[in-house]
This record gives C-alpha cells, structure tokens and sequence, in this order.
C-alpha cells in the first residue's frame, strides 16, 4: 500500500516557480561522464551557462556515468576513467558545477552496475541541496504565480521507433498523452524537435529528442550509424506570459542562443 501511495505521489507531482518570468530548462542528454568520448568542451560550457544564467534549471536525462555492469564490465578496460573517478565525476556534474537542477533520471546504464544506489546515496548527503532522483520516467507540472501550469514528461525513453522519425516513441507519448506540453527522451544519442498543435487534445505538445555528449562511439559505427555533431542539451523556454499554445514553449538545440532568448524575454 506504501509502495503504491509513494509512486503516485509522484504522478504529476508539482514544482513551482517563484515568480512570473519566463523561465528556461536545460535537458541534458545521456552525459557519459567517464566515456572517452565525452564532449567534455560543451559539456562544460553547458553546464557553466547553467550555472551563470538567471531563471534557468537543469534537469539530467540519465545516463550520467557508463557504469558497466554483467557481461558489459570488461568494457572498463577499453576507458581511461576508473571507477574512483567516475563517481568523483558524477558528484562534481550533481553539487560543484552550480547547476541548479529540478531533478535527475535514472537510465539504464545506471541499472547495469550499482549506479543508482551509489548516486542516491551520494545525493543524500547533500540533506537540503539533495536533487530528485526519479528511475527512468518522471511526470511533473511546473506551476506559476499567475496561474500557469506546464506539464512535462521526461523519460530517459519513451517505447517505439522508427528509422524514419527519430522522436517516434516520443510521438506516441504525447499522441496518449493528456495535454502535455514538452516530452522528452535521450538514451539512443541522436536529436530531435518537432510540435505541431493536437486539436484533439487542445494542446501543442513539444516533443523532443535529446542526443547526449558520448562522441566517438565505436557501437554506432559497427551498427552503421552517423554519429551527429550537435543537439547534446536541449534548452526549453517556458514562458508563463505567452497568449498563444505555440509561444508557450520554445526549444533551442543551440543552448547559447536559447540563453540569450531567455535573458532577452527576462529584461
């Protein structure tokens, strides 16, 4: 009975903003802390203007470390990381890199090792500045001052895909959905946007599919796969002052061109 009076309790669970601005969300896909191939250059800018710019939040779609696990573990002897450091890694990106985050996800590199026990117990020592840790899906609502509310889905994936539309399983989402204004996914690193408005639903979900920063991925070459250069973080602007669906929620895969938006709406 506890178990299923805490799970849904975190059904649409609310987060409110303290005031009326326009606020913005960085969506960091899949970080690969300790992967060789990690764009540690973006990465780093992202999580600076994180940091450093008023009014905007992150959120971790999972993945943070590749923590091998099963049959997988040999892999550690092809990364230069240890295991000591990835955490250290994993702990600087949840406290000392500043990011103010609504919360992170757990995916399913976190479920191959001990991952998401050691991160759970890594965050709780943090009492008060501890961030919430959600197992692969979490469904909230931003809420605001003037009555505003933005209801998001974020998932480290959503189940269908298609090799012709890379946010298939996030269509489907929102298509049997409620009314959800963003969904989005990482966990297959490659990238998406689309919205379009749902009659039906009278709603104009975005939806969207984020890449992650794991570069120089000898899988996706033996499997055939372009590797794509950008749409590592996407950056959603929700503004609560909109009077249209569409302009209540804008996307930027440039995440320093969506910082200059947001700090332009701001002002």
């Amino acid at each position: 009975t506890q178990r299923l009076a805490n799970r849904s309790a975190k059904k649409w669970y609310p987060i409110q903003i303290k005031g009326d601005e326009p606020i913005g969300v960085t969506f960091f896909g899949d970080p690969h802390l300790d992967d060789n191939g990690c764009n540690w250059p973006v990465l780093k800018r992202h999580a600076d203007l994180c940091r450093d710019t008023e009014g905007l939040y992150g959120i971790n779609i999972g993945d943070t470390t590749n923590c091998w696990g099963g049959k997988l573990v040999r892999l550690y002897a092809n990364q230069d990381t240890s295991v000591k450091t990835a955490r250290r890694l994993a702990e600087w990106f949840l406290v000392e890199s500043g990011i103010k985050w609504l919360l992170w996800l757990m995916g399913n590199h976190e479920h191959m090792g001990d991952g998401a026990p050691i991160l759970e117990e890594m965050n709780r020592r943090y009492g008060t500045r501890a961030v919430p840790m959600i197992d692969w899906k979490a469904d909230f609502v931003l809420t605001f001052p003037n009555g505003q509310e933005f209801k998001i889905s974020a998932a480290h994936d959503f189940p269908g895909s298609s090799q012709w539309n890379p946010i298939h399983g996030v269509v489907k989402a929102a298509r049997f959905g409620d009314q959800i204004d963003v969904l989005i996914a990482g966990h297959k690193h490659n990238w998406g946007v689309s919205q379009w408005e749902m009659a039906e639903q009278g709603s104009a979900p975005l939806m969207i599919r984020t890449r992650g920063y794991k570069h120089l991925d000898e899988y996706a070459t033996k499997i055939g796969a372009h590797e794509q250069d950008e749409g590592q973080a996407v950056l959603v602007i929700f503004d609560p002052t909109s009077e249209t669906r569409a302009g209540r929620v804008m996307a930027f895969v440039d995440v320093e061109r969506g910082v200059d938006y947001l700090n332009y709406l701001r002002r």
